[in-house]
């Protein structure tokens, strides 16, 4: 049988899998298949060039059908020339009203965005749009998003915004749930909204983090899950978010710098501690920078942070997860233990199981549920040897992990066959 015979409905499935190559080659048999295929050729653009735009755009406007097949409409990665003609932003603005079906939005070029920022999509649940002097009214036309993000743009504009706190004026989104942006965007956008999922981009220099935190307060609905990017360790952040949002379930901090005091950053750790007795809702905690730990000091910053998850989930009981500076790994919390989780890779996975076995058998004084998990983990003969070994003094005996074919894994001495 033909491809072409076939039901509608089964070509309409098998063309929404194929590739974008594929979907052009069978668009091009017959206007049945082109019809059916159409919807999903435009469906998502994706965008590398000016000239990809320019062609694609020109056949949005002049294909109807086209334009109403848009639902993704990405430029992430393309700044706007300064050579482009004025006749290029008029045909991007002409092909962007016509996509009245579309869903997301991801545009990066402030000159691009600035073409359309008084457009309405019916349709738009989801953006990601340049912080601009047309930010605002672009939000407030569109009132449908669910999802904005509103990142700080090199242009003047944003410039201006940033440095100019009263020209921000409250915007109404009765269906915002996620918002990200800097800080005077979210108290711009996040009063009076839906906002659960909040993540506040703090200005550098910090002159006080109330205001965006005071902000995130005042969502419609109950926040959930609040991520901070940071540029510096300080533990004002930590009072403040005790303060305005204790009920929050997922924090995550992010410094996306190598921190260069180490001091500063442990205070900050140690004040987190202090910070967990106010918020007793929380349920994962993610502290986090570009510090990497070389391969060697993983048994030490294993140590460090076996300690400090530990204290942290004798302050917050509701703790499960927690995910720190020094190890791009989980912790988490089973029951009266905690224990690492989600390795890199199979090489880690092992150096942080051979640490945790070391750390059970001369430990005594932890819960006795350690032992029973080293012993599942490895097979209890292995962990004897290693607890006799440290109970007559001596120093405990090299070894390694070894898998099984079970999935399991087993210690193995280096006197073994």
């Amino acid at each position: 049988m033909k491809l072409a015979a076939l039901p509608t409905e089964l070509i309409d499935a098998i063309s929404e899998h194929l590739e974008l190559r594929d979907q052009l080659l069978l668009c091009r048999t017959s206007c049945h298949m082109h019809a059916i295929c159409v919807k999903w050729i435009y469906r998502v653009l994706d965008f590398e060039n000016h000239i990809q735009l320019l062609r694609c755009c020109k056949a949005i406007i002049t294909r109807p059908q086209a334009a109403m097949s848009v639902r993704e409409f990405k430029i992430p990665n393309l700044r706007c020339p300064t050579y482009a003609l004025k006749s290029f932003f008029t045909i991007f603005r002409s092909a962007a009203t016509r996509m009245q079906n579309l869903r997301s939005i991801d545009i990066r070029s402030p000159e691009l965005f600035r073409t359309i920022s008084d457009v309405v999509f019916p349709c738009l649940v989801d953006c990601i749009i340049p912080l601009a002097l047309d930010s605002y009214s672009f939000l407030r036309r569109n009132p449908t998003i669910e999802y904005a993000f509103t990142f700080p743009a090199s242009s003047q504009d944003t410039e201006f915004i940033l440095n100019n706190p009263s020209h921000t004026e409250p915007i109404h989104m009765p269906h915002l749930q996620h918002f990200e942006g800097p800080e005077i965007a979210v108290c711009a956008v996040v009063p009076g909204s839906p906002v659960s999922t909040l993540t506040i981009w703090c200005p550098d220099p910090v002159m006080e983090y109330s205001r965006g935190l005071t902000a995130a307060a005042s969502s419609k609905a109950d926040l959930r899950i609040l991520t901070n990017i940071i540029r510096s360790w300080d533990p004002a952040l930590l009072r403040a978010i005790a303060k305005h949002t204790p009920r929050i379930q997922f924090l995550k901090i992010r410094n996306p710098i190598v921190s260069s005091s180490i001091t500063e950053k442990e205070n900050f750790l140690f004040a987190i501690g202090n910070t967990l007795r106010a918020l007793s809702c929380l349920v994962a905690l993610i502290v986090s920078d570009n510090t990497a730990v070389h391969p060697d000091r993983i048994g030490d910053a294993l140590e460090s942070e076996f300690e400090r998850v530990r204290t942290w989930g004798d302050r917050c009981p509701t703790l499960v997860r927690v995910s720190s500076l020094s190890l791009s790994r989980a912790w988490g919390r089973f029951g009266a233990l905690w224990l690492p989780v989600e390795y890199i890779n199979e090489s880690e996975r092992v150096q942080c199981l051979k640490w945790l076995i070391k750390r059970i058998v001369i430990s005594p004084e932890l819960h006795p549920e350690y032992r029973e998990v080293a012993s599942s983990l490895v097979g209890a003969d292995g962990i004897q040897v290693l607890a006799d070994a440290f109970r007559q003094g001596e120093v405990l005996p090299l070894f390694d992990i070894s898998p099984m074919g079970d999935g399991r894994v087993v210690i193995l001495f280096p006197s073994d066959p």
